[in-house]
C-alpha cells in the first residue's frame, strides 16, 4: 500500500498562483511610474485643450458680436434711407395733389 498522500495537481495550481502573483506584482511596479506619467500627460493635454477651446470660443464670440453690430448698423442705415425716400415721396404726392386742386404745376424739389 502506498501511504503517501495523493497530490491531484493542487501543488501545481498553488505554484502557478504564487508565480502569477509575483510576476503581476513585478509588472505593476515596473509600469506604475509610466502610468502615473501617462496620466499626468493626459491631464496636461486635456487642460491645454480646454484652454485653447475657451480662447477660440472667446475669439469667435468677439467676431460674431462685431458682425452683428455691423449688420445692425447697416440695417438701420437702410431703414433710415427707406424712411427718407417714403417721406420725400409723400411730400411729392402731396404737392401733386395740391397742384391738381389749384391748377398750378407741381414744384420740383
Amino acid at each position: 500500500m502506498n501511504t503517501q498522500p495523493q497530490n491531484d495537481g493542487n501543488n501545481g495550481l498553488l505554484i502557478g498562483l504564487i508565480a502569477g502573483g509575483v510576476i503581476g506584482a513585478g509588472l505593476a511596479v515596473l509600469f506604475a511610474p509610466r502610468i502615473a506619467e501617462l496620466r499626468q500627460r493626459v491631464k496636461a493635454s486635456a487642460t491645454d485643450l480646454s484652454h485653447a477651446a475657451a480662447q477660440r470660443y472667446q475669439e469667435v464670440s468677439t467676431r460674431v458680436a462685431g458682425v452683428v453690430d455691423e449688420v445692425t448698423a447697416r440695417g438701420q442705415t437702410v431703414r433710415d434711407d427707406v424712411a427718407d425716400a417714403v417721406s420725400r415721396g409723400a411730400r411729392q404726392v402731396e404737392q401733386i395733389a395740391m397742384a391738381s386742386k389749384t391748377g398750378r404745376p407741381p414744384r420740383q424739389s
